[in-house]
């Protein structure tokens, strides 16, 4: 399915895209209603998908839950770039 729609910047707000609805309605369409997403630039293009629990997080604000975290997620974290600053010395 292909749709085309218009970017409506805000001067305090941020922007807003308009999506149709008969694109929302199709089955393809892989959000929900108020779902939180992530939004990538990748290759010049605008990528949304569904974050994972780590990217949502602020690791600075939580230094003592950093450190209980297992090394497979540190490293998960650490390769998105959102390591703690105190991670990265």
């Amino acid at each position: 399915m292909v749709a085309t729609t218009q970017l409506k910047h805000f001067q305090k707000s941020g922007a807003r895209l308009y999506i149709k609805q008969n694109f929302l309605n199709s089955p393809d369409f892989p959000f929900e209603d108020e779902e939180i997403l992530k939004m990538e630039i990748v290759d010049g293009k605008l990528v949304l998908s569904k974050p994972e629990w780590w990217e949502m997080l602020d690791w600075d604000e939580m230094p003592q839950v950093w450190k209980t975290l297992p090394e497979e997620i540190k490293e998960q974290v650490r390769a998105a770039d959102l390591a703690p600053r105190s991670d990265k010395s």
